[in-house]
């Protein structure tokens, strides 16, 4: 019998881009409008590769004040473009050469030079081991070795070793370059990451008490006029409150809408819901090495398995999310292995395991603030329900933030996407040695760690399918430290007459509409 969104919820008791005008403002106005939009969070620290910065909440205002080397069109199938770079050369294995656009101008009226480059990819912004983009370097940029000027308008960037995705991670997050002449300006690091200077088609204007953010228009922006006066950010966590903001007019988007406040917003004039299904996804993780009862294999294989993705799915979010079996996507293309099928609900296959495991009812932590993913405190309850029906007593415990779930191990609850159409930007960013699971000491696999450092530094097909292929067998059979849920839809309710395409990630680019410039 099919799972009805109605019938999910009470048998789990869950009950306790671009932009166009809106053209009706401007006829009436005769000006660009003020853009108001409601999130459900925010993070004031605006230096895009500040540690704080690796955060859903963080892209999305930050993607319209900064630009990077290249541009990656999330609405046009991944497709890489050309953004501050304008050419992309490649002259042997380890070095890539870029032209930069002429006459780019920073948020002062500072044109960009190639010494912003050097500076913004240097080691005192993001390669140093104390810089305070470390960890977006380890997340992103890792194979990134030196950065040279050869003259005002000319950079070559020097790789480790061969990376076959390097173009992709000029486009992903951590190349956004900033004014080298402001920073060394700045008064202290905490004053600039505060208000940095970056060339977007915005600048930031007043930033209050960590509840309200408001970018201004940067009218010398090289790819055009910004569609909107200004755009204020604010922090809204209840959803009722974006709502009403909402019907009255006070914000014209509300972020993170979820299916049970849909009709609200669909059944009024002049509103509407946009967004839907992402390359964002829901996963869990396993600190076997934190957790002395998960050191037991089969009984986190029995974990992953006692999960019904599709009734999270359909039954969560009515049809909206997609069930994910695999660290396989579409946009991977030949690299996959199409016969892999992943993991899947089999409760037979649970009581096999469970019977041959070490497990013997042992209470499982499963830390959670609740409230920082749409739907997070529902799934979280849903997910003990079916553990409870498979014989696993797994505790759910409220947290109050996101340092007392770390400091708690056992099973955590996340999000990641895929930045780029590559597998290094999915499963290898997600849970390689730099990243959380492994850097805090949850857990580690040195053959997964040699497969993925395979994985990102040759470009042999056959290589990489087989490592790709290696990798999964891992996480998913032989050393279980993760196991995909869901995507995660973005839903956003607007006015009717704000014309906006959301992205499929959770960055809300809202500049003007970017002519395509593809990358060879």
């Amino acid at each position: 019998m099919q799972t009805t969104r109605r019938r999910f919820l009470g048998m789990t008791a869950m009950a306790a881009g671009a932009i166009a005008l809106p053209n009706t403002i401007m006829a009436a106005t005769g000006r660009r409008p003020n853009l108001n939009i409601a999130v459900q969070d925010l993070r004031t620290i605006l230096e895009p590769v500040d540690g704080s910065s690796i955060a859903n909440v963080s892209w999305r205002v930050q993607y319209s004040i900064f630009d990077q080397l290249l541009r990656t069109d999330y609405n046009d199938n991944f497709r890489l473009n050309f953004a501050l770079a304008t050419s992309l050369k490649q002259i042997d294995a380890t070095i890539h050469e870029i032209r930069l656009r002429d006459n780019v101008k920073f948020h002062d009226g500072s044109t960009m030079t190639a010494d912003d480059v050097v500076f913004s990819l240097g080691p005192d912004r993001l390669r140093g081991e104390k810089a305070p983009g470390a960890a977006v370097f380890a997340n992103f940029l890792s194979s990134l070795a030196d950065v040279q000027k050869i003259n005002d308008r000319t950079v070559r960037l020097i790789t480790r070793t061969e990376d076959p995705v390097f173009a992709q991670r000029l486009g992903a997050w951590g190349t956004q370059i900033i004014s080298a002449r402001a920073r060394a300006g700045a008064s202290s690091y905490d004053a600039w990451a505060a208000k940095p200077i970056g060339t977007g088609p915005y600048k930031i204007g007043e930033v209050r008490n960590g509840d309200e953010i408001t970018l201004v228009a940067h009218d010398e922006y090289w790819g055009g006029q910004p569609p909107f006066a200004s755009i204020r950010f604010k922090r809204l966590p209840e959803i009722a409150a974006r709502i009403a903001g909402l019907k009255s007019g006070d914000y014209d988007i509300v972020t993170d809408i979820t299916p049970d406040h849909i009709a609200e917003i669909e059944g009024v004039n002049d509103l509407s819901i946009v967004g839907g299904e992402a390359m964002w996804f829901r996963f869990l993780t396993f600190a076997p090495l934190r957790t002395p009862i998960l050191k037991d294999v089969d009984l986190r294989r029995a974990l992953a398995l006692a999960i019904d993705r599709g009734a999270l799915a359909d039954g969560l979010w009515d049809g909206r999310a997609k069930a994910l079996t695999s660290w396989q996507l579409p946009i991977f293309g030949e690299i996959n292995d199409p016969d892999r099928k992943g993991v899947s609900y089999d409760p037979a296959q649970v009581k096999e395991l469970l019977a041959k495991s070490s497990y013997r009812g042992e209470e499982i932590p499963y830390p959670s603030v609740g409230t920082y993913y749409p739907m997070q405190l529902a799934e979280n309850q849903a997910l003990v329900e079916m553990w409870k029906a498979a014989g696993i007593n797994v505790k759910l415990i409220m947290c109050e933030n996101w340092t007392q779930v770390g400091d708690i191990g056992g099973i955590n609850d996340t999000s990641g996407g895929a930045f780029y159409a590559d597998p290094v930007s999915m499963l290898w960013q997600i849970i390689g040695p730099t990243n959380d699971l492994q850097s805090t000491g949850g857990w580690t696999n040195a053959e997964f760690n040699a497969l993925g450092h395979e994985l990102e530094t040759t470009t042999d097909l056959a290589k990489r399918q087989a490592a790709f292929k290696r990798m999964q067998d891992i996480v998913e059979i032989e050393d279980p430290c993760i196991t995909p849920l869901h995507s995660m839809p973005f839903i956003y309710g607007q006015k009717a007459d704000v014309s906006w395409q959301p992205n499929p990630l959770p960055q809300m680019y809202l500049g003007p509409k970017m002519p395509p410039e593809p990358v060879a």
